[in-house]
């Protein structure tokens, strides 16, 4: 009987272990934008990716890479999806190889790409994370943030679809009309905020400068 209880016990311990580690964990979804206007800045988001958010991931987190292109919620959207292990000198090497798997990105042969749907690869990323069950959730998106979708396509952002998700856009590339009418790219960014806070987003924040990536990624997430 005592020996029952003891491994009852030591299940019990190892039970609230594997909670508490996921509890502690962050898992972090970057949207790549690889559409229209934006495909240009490619390369420049890879490197942003490479030396603002991958040094900060830690072992047991994890990290998910998904395009924003024509059809985003889609499997076929996603690039690269770990958790890294617990062992420091095996997760540095899952991160050399994320950040190869990543310059190979930068440097395919960019197809045009007509559509841009952001909502699809939002919800695609959300259920990722979900998956996940981490105790920190964030989203990066890179994007103009202007949304495009083929016709017949319907994309809804239902209450709680974001609940606990924090959500930064991080090189908002401003398009020509923008430039014309700053009012246009204020109310864009704007929508998506209210948007993505109704739907239960624990937090929106836009960062213009990409030297302030990895320390608003920090001390926000």
């Amino acid at each position: 009987m005592r020996a029952f209880g003891a491994v009852a016990v030591a299940s019990l311990l190892l039970v609230c272990a594997c909670t508490d580690s996921r509890s502690y964990a962050h898992a972090t979804c970057v949207l790549i934008d690889v559409s229209g206007t934006y495909a240009d800045q490619r390369e420049e988001v890879v490197r942003l990716v490479q030396r603002g958010l991958l040094p900060k991931a830690r072992p047991g987190d994890s990290f998910i890479v998904i395009r924003i292109d024509e059809k985003s919620y889609d499997k076929g959207a996603v690039e690269a999806t770990i958790t890294f292990d617990s062992q420091p000198s095996r997760a540095n090497a899952q991160k050399l190889a994320l950040a190869g798997k990543l310059d190979r990105l930068a440097r395919s042969r960019a197809r045009t790409v007509r559509y841009t749907d952001i909502s699809g690869a939002l919800l695609l990323a959300a259920e990722y994370l979900r998956e996940t069950r981490a105790g920190r959730k964030s989203i990066v998106i890179f994007s103009d943030m202007k949304e495009e979708l083929p016709r017949g396509s319907h994309r809804t952002l239902g209450p709680g679809e974001f609940e606990g998700i924090d959500i930064m856009a991080m090189n908002v590339k401003r398009l020509a009309p923008d430039n014309l009418d700053p009012a246009a790219y204020r109310k864009r960014l704007g929508e998506w905020g209210t948007k993505l806070t109704k739907a239960g987003a624990a937090s929106w924040k836009v960062v213009l400068e990409p030297e302030e990536l990895a320390q608003q990624f920090a001390r926000e997430f």
